[in-house]
């Protein structure tokens, strides 16, 4: 047992590294890069999109080396790196935001961790989601309908959604259309990536309240996911990054949630789901990504605590709105 922070510090603790960090996603991951040429003897490039020759889209599914190898095989890793907008191979809190749910009243902050990138295109990344809004332990008796509050029900779908409080994700991209444009002013494009998530919910991870992680309930999911872009036609000021972008993206799969959280939190027998998100939004090149989003999932049938009342409700259906603070390149301190 132990005692979890306050998770409004810890929200505050996010936006302070975000400042000195890359941020892209809610549900997929945006660009905010340009890509440089590859030159010989020259550093490595800023974080940007991977380019490729001239007007080719990429297909990683068998990998092919056209899509990483510009300007030559020396700079395959940087980029990979540029591809998803990292500094290096083992990046730190690499993507950092806070999302805010309707139906829970609360916000899940979440960050990733850390990120391994890897030669044949595939990434690994570490995080967490760390829900800050108030919260009471579920009373839950085997075999019956779960009696919940209106907020814990919402809550125990956000943890189903964004794949637990702490998890581990391999991300490996398909398809990039429009690779040679997508980093460039007023250039269009889309990605699609094949995403698995495993993650455990640290139960009442909340401000005062003890902290059980004796077999934490599990979340499991396989998802394609994708977005089209279409950048501005302008460079941010002083910088070789476009202004800005318009986006809008998703996400959908199969899920597998242990049967006890199932159980616990008014989904029944139901562990094996489809569950997916749509998102859209605006980024601001070097400050922030702006989005609101809308996922699918089961319904939930529980007993509300308030009123005493049977209810069924589906909370995936609720609207969230996110943001994501973004640093500028390094090119452009």
């Amino acid at each position: 047992m132990m005692k979890s922070r306050n998770p409004l510090l810890l929200g505050m603790l996010v936006s302070i590294l975000a400042l000195s960090g890359n941020s892209y996603g809610q549900t997929v991951r945006v660009p905010s890069r340009r890509v440089e040429s590859a030159t010989p003897g020259a550093p490595p490039p800023a974080p940007a999109p991977a380019a490729a020759p001239s007007g080719q889209n990429c297909w990683f599914l068998p990998t092919r080396d056209s899509c990483m190898d510009s300007g030559g095989k020396d700079h395959k890793d940087d980029n990979i790196n540029a591809f998803f907008g990292t500094a290096g191979k083992l990046s730190y809190f690499g993507q950092i935001k806070s999302i805010y749910n309707r139906a829970s009243s609360s916000a899940t902050v979440s960050a990733d961790l850390a990120t391994l990138n890897f030669s044949n295109g595939m990434q690994v990344t570490a995080g967490t989601n760390v829900q800050a809004g108030s919260s009471s332990t579920p009373n839950v008796s085997a075999g019956t309908i779960p009696t919940l509050s209106s907020t814990d029900a919402a809550q125990a779908t956000q943890n189903m959604l964004y794949g637990g409080t702490i998890f581990a994700s391999a991300l490996y991209p398909l398809i990039a259309v429009g690779t040679s444009n997508v980093g460039k002013a007023g250039g269009f494009g889309m990605l699609l990536d094949l995403l698995g998530k495993e993650g455990v919910d640290i139960q009442n991870f909340k401000s005062g309240t003890n902290t059980n992680v004796t077999s934490p309930p599990s979340h499991t999911s396989a998802q394609i996911e994708g977005y089209l872009q279409y950048n501005s036609t302008n460079l941010a000021a002083g910088s070789k990054d476009y202004a800005g972008a318009i986006f809008i993206g998703g996400s959908y799969g199969y899920s597998y949630t242990s049967h006890g959280y199932a159980r616990d939190y008014g989904f029944g027998n139901n562990v094996h789901n489809g569950i997916g998100q749509v998102s859209a939004g605006i980024l601001i090149s070097g400050v922030a990504k702006i989005s609101v989003s809308r996922a699918f999932g089961p319904s939930q049938t529980y007993i509300d605590s308030t009123t005493n009342v049977q209810t069924t409700v589906n909370n995936f259906k609720a609207w969230s709105f996110g943001i994501s603070y973004q640093s500028p390149s390094p090119a452009a301190k």
